[in-house]
């Protein structure tokens, strides 16, 4: 269900909900057996992020007979953003449209269903989904061919996805990016935030990644490049892997598609390569102890990916023509998370050292990606 449905509810202060609001606002979807569960005996967490808040829940089996009802569901509180998301506002799907995709993904199989979309007393927007039975990708994950391959495959079908959203040309994408990164471009603010974190990335803010990332773009529309819905986010966070999948079944679900637009679908395969080498939320280290993704392996990949979208589109590109449009949107990915993360240091004051060493790794790779494919400095 994905019709946004007022809940008798109203949270604190802090967002933080109790026991009782949280049966209740389950209770309001699955209406057989939540309503007179007794709260106490709920097991859940909360936790919030800069974006978002989830909380998953849990009530006991019943005493006798077997529930008709989910025993654990999956609630998702959406936090009042912007500054950093706030140049994509006008691309990114709403609330509701980001529900009703869920929904659409839900019911294909591919993803967790949703139970329902709703909106508090005091105007937070919320969702209910499937609890799945998965754990977060490691980058060790995609080094086994079998999980690799359902990565590509779960890719090719959310970027040819027949969805209810509106479809939007790429361009005004790359105009909010190029015109965000020119905000930064030479900020002696980050450069001071560098070095009250004791990292410089004075050579990072001095770049000028909006000229160079124009120049990508040219390329990949010049070879052709193509378009698909695209989840941008594709960080391993937003990739689960399933702890008991079926035979026959992915073992991958992807989820977290609130940056979903349309783009080249060259953002999301470079991107998952590059993502290899991140782990954005460890409290050690953002910089993965891991080997990078290799030629063979992304070919592999690409190859998967080429038999999918074919099967599901009806062309016929080959697992090479994915590989070189890969190679470019690699750029396309590190630029998005540039942008992202100098606008939440800029806005925020952060000089988290951790974070700033995983700047510097992505400016590196960027660098390093450009003068390989030969790209003229502007």
């Amino acid at each position: 269900m994905a019709t946004l449905t007022p809940v008798p509810v109203t949270l604190p202060v802090d967002n933080v909900p109790t026991k009782k609001m949280v049966r209740d606002i389950i209770g309001t979807f699955l209406t057989k057996e939540w309503p007179s569960v007794d709260p106490e005996t709920l097991i859940m967490s909360y936790h919030a992020s800069f974006a978002n808040a989830h909380c998953p829940v849990e009530r006991p089996k019943p005493a006798t007979g077997i529930p008709v009802e989910p025993l654990k569901v999956f609630i998702k509180f959406h936090n009042e953003t912007g500054g950093c998301i706030e140049i994509f506002k006008h691309l990114a799907p709403s609330k509701h449209e980001e529900a009703l995709l869920c929904h659409e993904y839900g019911r294909s199989g591919l993803g967790a269903k949703v139970y329902g979309f709703f909106k508090t007393q005091d105007g937070t927007l919320g969702r209910i989904d499937e609890f799945l039975d998965a754990r977060n990708m490691e980058p060790e994950d995609v080094e086994d061919a079998v999980i690799r391959a359902d990565v590509a495959r779960g890719l090719a079908t959310f970027h040819a996805m027949k969805t209810s959203l509106k479809e939007k040309g790429v361009e005004p994408y790359y105009e909010a990016v190029i015109n965000g990164l020119k905000k930064y471009h030479k900020m002696d603010k980050l450069k001071a935030l560098g070095k009250e974190g004791g990292v410089s990335v004075d050579n990072l803010v001095d770049y000028n990644f909006g000229a160079r990332l124009r120049k990508v773009v040219d390329k990949l529309e010049f070879i052709g490049g193509k378009v698909g819905w695209c989840i941008h986010d594709i960080q391993f966070m937003n990739i689960l892997v399933k702890n008991d999948s079926k035979e026959g079944e992915s073992k991958v679900i992807l989820i977290d598609f609130e940056f979903v637009m349309r783009n080249y679908r060259a953002f999301d395969i470079g991107g998952h390569f590059m993502q290899k080498m991140f782990k954005w939320f460890d409290e050690e280290s953002k910089i993965a102890n891991c080997d990078k993704y290799t030629e063979e392996e992304k070919r592999h990949f690409c190859e998967e990916y080429a038999r999918q979208w074919n099967k599901l589109t009806g062309d016929s590109d080959t697992g090479e023509q994915v590989f070189i449009e890969s190679e470019y949107g690699y750029m396309l990915a590190i630029t998005f998370d540039i942008h992202n993360m100098l606008c939440f240091m800029s806005g925020e004051d952060d000089k988290d050292p951790l974070s700033l060493l995983g700047l510097n790794k992505l400016f590196d790779e960027f660098v390093y990606q450009y003068a390989k494919l030969e790209l003229e400095d502007p």
